[in-house]
């Protein structure tokens, strides 16, 4: 298949920030024998863009259009999209139910302008971008596809992955089965090494990592005709090497695993937040709709007279010539337990110069705790952390150390 990938955005340098997103995309097409085009248009007006379009579908069977967040831009990239497919613009339930969603997450007001992202061509799919207002959307015809994706980093990989990849992949009509294993904690490099001797053979392996948040995903295609026990025992081979980074076979988030594993067992959760400045409950509430059926409360306590305040924990801790931080989260833990009615609780502190992260893990019959190396810039530490703890987290859930229903991680 000839996919045709073009951004749009108002300045060259937000392009070239943007470009590491864009380059594991074409990766990933590439790995998947996709025959991939890449152009960047900046400062664009809606003749340039139209003419790209039609450009870009005279030689590709799909376009991805990755536009900035910005409303000008992406009202006229859908308007370009109906002058194409011949449609109007209309109010879409699907993203007018969706941009609602996001601000009742954040509890902000719409703006005027977050009513243009309601509209999509009426012939579009939308598609749902839990992150900001600006939706994404697919439009067909004639046996041509193309995506209106965000280009801001998180939203762009989490829709691109979750949505646009397996549409493309579908669309090549192979008749295999696909099988997923995501993982946490192991980059591209050594996911490649412990596999290099799998790629060779019948089974189509894809590895697709995030290499700042360390959030993987190998896929699996097997073809037609492949004997089921024979698939069975290479996706088991896979299995075993990756175990100790695999959290799910399912095409979910870290965030919704949580959520979909506290709701299967009953169990309520509640956050006290340092080090990832409220992150945790965020992304739950960004990622499920089940958030606010499992979260109970949360707490964001940046200083010492906060921690102890709201959470009880011991001044003196704090007075100490070196902070120990696994006790301060202890307490921490300890606190929200006494104070909420929660059955499972997080709490996190440390040093986000450093780069190090405490967290607690706990219920009313014990409390674990964990310290963390995280790097790169303070949101990627932020994020990075936010991955160890909902990991951990993940795998004492399924392990059982508090939950009704025992599976194995």
């Amino acid at each position: 298949m000839k996919i045709s990938i073009i951004t749009i955005s108002n300045s060259e340098v937000i392009s070239f920030k943007k470009n590491n997103s864009i380059n594991e995309i074409c990766s990933s097409l590439y790995k998947n024998s996709q025959d991939v085009q890449y152009m960047q248009i900046i400062k664009a007006s809606s003749s340039v863009l139209s003419n790209s379009l039609t450009s870009a579908l005279s030689i590709s069977d799909c376009v991805i259009l990755i536009c900035q967040n910005e409303w000008d831009n992406f009202y006229m990239t859908k308007k370009v999209l109906c002058d194409y497919f011949s449609t109007k613009m209309v109010l879409s339930d699907y993203a007018k139910r969706y941009v609602e969603e996001y601000a009742q997450s954040k509890n902000v007001p719409l703006k005027k302008e977050d009513f243009s992202c309601m509209q999509m061509p009426e012939i579009a799919r939308t598609i749902k971008n839990p992150f900001s207002v600006f939706q994404g959307c697919l439009c067909q015809q004639n046996e041509k596809s193309v995506f209106l994706l965000p280009l801001q980093y998180d939203e762009l990989y989490h829709i691109f992955f979750s949505s646009v990849l397996p549409f493309i992949l579908n669309l090549k009509g192979d008749d295999s089965k696909t099988f997923i294993l995501k993982t946490f904690g192991i980059s591209l490099i050594d996911m490649t090494h412990l596999l290099r001797g799998d790629f060779k053979n019948k089974f189509n392996i894809e590895v697709v990592c995030n290499e700042y948040l360390l959030l993987g995903e190998v896929v699996i295609k097997v073809p037609k005709g492949v004997r089921s026990d024979s698939c069975q025992n290479f996706i088991s081979s896979i299995y075993s090497k990756l175990s100790p980074y695999v959290y799910s076979e399912d095409d979910e988030s870290l965030p919704e695993l949580v959520c979909s594993l506290l709701s299967l067992n009953n169990l309520k959760i509640a956050f006290a937040e340092d080090f990832t400045a409220g992150n945790l409950c965020d992304d739950l509430f960004s990622y499920s709709s089940n958030a606010s059926k499992v979260v109970v409360e949360g707490y964001f306590t940046p200083t010492n007279l906060s921690k102890s305040r709201l959470l009880g924990v011991d001044e003196s801790v704090f007075k100490k010539a070196k902070i120990d931080f696994l006790d301060i989260v202890y307490q921490m833990a300890l606190g929200v337990l006494e104070n909420s009615g929660a059955d499972v609780v997080v709490a996190n502190s440390g040093n986000l110069d450093e780069g190090i992260c405490c967290f607690a893990i706990g219920t009313r019959e014990g409390i674990h705790v964990f310290s963390k190396a995280v790097k790169g810039s303070s949101e990627q530490k932020i994020k990075m952390a936010s991955g160890e703890i909902f990991f951990e987290l993940v795998k004492k859930l399924k392990q059982n150390d508090f939950c009704v229903t025992k599976t194995t991680l």
